[in-house]
């Protein structure tokens, strides 16, 4: 909404698609920025005892808040440089209990050798636990990990998707893409094939006949 008496702006689709991608865009690099700090040890070197304090004296509640259809990717790639479930809660100020959640439900990653704690101390990461069977007594088989309903899954990925090809439109608008052009047909033009392939199957897939 617009103060009173401040003019109103108004703009094309293609103007107000082009903002809403920016937006994005920073969106990523504050969360990519956020990972870097941690790894350097960027609280350690302004004098903070710990990356929760960090947090929560330079950010405050000024942090960003996770879009819900952002959380697994965000929480995923951030475990995977070595955050520990508290690092990550006091990043991107999620309960440590929904962050447990989001690591558990959002699909296979990669384990880090490592997990380094929100004091700077490297633990190695604890081994998943096995839930009660039926009988309220511990199965001896291991549990298939849960996953995800296959809706949320899919909006995350066509969510993805949207995005970058979104950038990938922005990049063949460059005005250096022209004299480029014969070097990124020939490392990418294959790669792009494919993903129009995969694509266009599944909204064969999703299309109804007839």
């Amino acid at each position: 909404m617009t103060s009173p008496g401040s003019p109103l702006i108004r703009l094309s689709s293609v103007d107000a698609r082009d903002l809403t991608d920016r937006i994005r865009v920073g969106v990523e690099a504050v969360w990519e920025l956020v990972k870097q700090a941690y790894v350097s040890r960027a609280w350690s070197v302004l004098g903070y005892d710990s990356w929760d304090d960090y947090c929560t004296r330079e950010f405050g509640n000024t942090r960003l808040r996770l879009p819900r259809e952002e959380r697994s990717e965000v929480v995923a790639s951030m475990r995977e440089i070595g955050m520990s479930t508290r690092a990550i809660a006091a990043a991107t100020g999620l309960g440590k209990g929904t962050v447990q959640r989001e690591l558990e439900t959002g699909g296979p990653i990669g384990a880090p050798d490592a997990v380094t704690g929100i004091d700077g101390k490297s633990y190695q990461p604890k081994p998943a636990v096995s839930e009660p069977d039926s009988g309220g007594q511990r199965g001896d088989e291991p549990r298939s990990p849960r996953r995800r309903p296959i809706t949320d899954a899919f909006f995350d990925a066509a969510y993805t998707l949207t995005k970058d090809t979104a950038r990938i439109a922005r990049l063949a608008a460059d005005d250096r893409f022209g004299k480029n052009s014969d070097q990124i047909a020939g490392s990418h033009l294959s790669d792009l094939v494919r993903a129009r392939d995969a694509v266009q199957r599944v909204i064969d897939l999703l299309t109804p006949e007839g």
